[in-house]
C-alpha cells in the first residue's frame, strides 16, 4: 500500500471509531472526535512513515511497531485532549482505541498481502 493510500485509511478508520467511541460513551461530540483524529493522523502519519524503516534497521519489526505505535498514540493524545477538549485519561484512551483499530487494518492488509 502507498503512503497516500495508507494515510487515506488509517484517517477513515480512526474517524470512525473515535466518532463511535463518543457517540456511545458520550464523552463528547462525534464531530470534534472526527477533527481530532483527522489532525493528529495528518501530523503524525508522514513521521511514521519516515521513521518506523530508520528505527526497524537497529531493531525488530515488532519492536519498531511498538515503538512507534507508542510515539503516534501519546501525539494524538495531545489531538484529542485539545480539540474535543476532554481529559487526559479520555483522550489518551480515544487515541490508544482508534490508532489500535487503524494499526490492525494496517496488519491484516499486510498479512493479506502476503506482504
Amino acid at each position: 500500500m502507498d503512503q497516500g493510500t495508507a494515510l487515506l485509511v488509517s484517517i477513515t478508520v480512526e474517524a470512525v471509531v473515535a466518532a463511535g467511541v463518543l457517540g456511545l460513551s458520550g464523552w463528547g461530540r462525534p464531530l470534534l472526535g472526527v477533527a481530532a483524529a483527522v489532525t493528529g493522523t495528518l501530523i503524525t502519519h508522514p513521521l511514521l512513515w519516515l521513521a518506523y524503516p530508520e528505527i526497524e534497521i537497529w531493531t525488530s519489526y515488532w519492536t519498531a511497531f511498538a515503538v512507534v505505535e507508542a510515539m503516534v498514540v501519546l501525539v494524538e493524545t495531545f489531538a484529542y485532549r485539545l480539540i474535543l477538549p476532554t481529559d487526559w485519561a479520555r483522550a489518551f484512551a480515544l487515541s490508544f482505541v482508534a490508532n489500535a483499530a487503524s494499526a490492525g487494518v494496517g496488519m491484516a492488509y499486510y498479512y493479506s498481502a502476503g506482504l
